[in-house]
């Protein structure tokens, strides 16, 4: 991964999802790992993740060493090039966009978050059987706001599918058939916590053939800005973990 960085240069960074920029220095770079000279105390730990940009150019990187006044980074993802790609299912809706009609804007969609209760009651003040009740209310008012966020997004007639999926496009199979050049709207459910929907539209880069009448399709995302981009790689990171610690059990 060629990143352009020499020892020396200033770059901004931030420790996601902090929104904050602070100011670094270079002490190496190579294909593999940059060393980053930051202010101490910062308590940016191994495992977190990192925004760096500089110039025209920006990197997302995973913290692999923390020595008080400096970060050991391993490079992820760098502007627009697909390093890092995730597998997962997820419910889509795809629909192909006709020659001039007008585009939405590329978005996330956040849903409602009721919070959790804890089964128990944390109080001695407060009964039992009323606090089960207050959860039981809580349990059934999320499930009713999720349903009208998913009726409100447009959800509710989506497909589970089989994605692989990156920072600047991805891959799935349709029995729809679409063509190379062809537009579509993408709207995808991501199942974090909570859940949040994104609306994306890409060009058909490539469409095979796959038999029994399945089709993979390549897309390349167009017109996404950096935060929507921001929240697929957070998500498409948390799903690594995910599947590395399940996979481990």
């Amino acid at each position: 991964m060629n990143l352009n960085l020499t020892p020396g240069e200033k770059v901004f960074y931030k420790a996601l999802p902090e929104v904050v920029n602070q100011q670094g220095t270079v002490i190496s770079a190579d294909d593999e790992t940059i060393v980053l000279g930051v202010e101490a105390g910062q308590g940016i730990a191994a495992g977190k993740h990192v925004m760096i940009s500089w110039e025209d150019q920006q990197c997302f990187a995973e913290v692999v060493g923390e020595t008080g006044d400096a970060l050991t980074l391993r490079p992820i993802w760098s502007n627009g090039r697909e390093y890092f790609r995730i597998d997962d299912v997820v419910p889509m809706v795809v629909r192909k966009v006709e020659e001039n009609e007008p585009l939405n804007v590329s978005r996330s969609i956040p849903f409602f978050d009721v919070g959790v209760l804890a089964a128990e009651a944390p109080d001695i003040d407060i009964h039992p059987k009323l606090w089960q009740m207050l959860v039981n209310i809580q349990t059934m008012l999320g499930m009713l706001l999720e349903r009208f966020d998913l009726e409100t997004a447009g959800f509710l007639q989506s497909e589970k599918k089989r994605v692989n999926m990156s920072a600047t496009g991805m891959r799935f199979q349709t029995r729809e058939r679409y063509a190379v050049g062809d537009k579509l709207e993408i709207k995808m459910l991501l199942p974090a916590r909570p859940p949040f929907g994104v609306l994306v539209y890409g060009d058909v880069i490539r469409a095979d053939d796959m038999g029994d009448g399945e089709n993979e399709i390549a897309l390349r995302y167009c017109d996404i800005g950096d935060d929507l981009r921001d929240e697929i790689i957070q998500y498409s990171l948390m799903r690594q973990r995910e599947i590395i610690r399940n996979s481990r059990k």
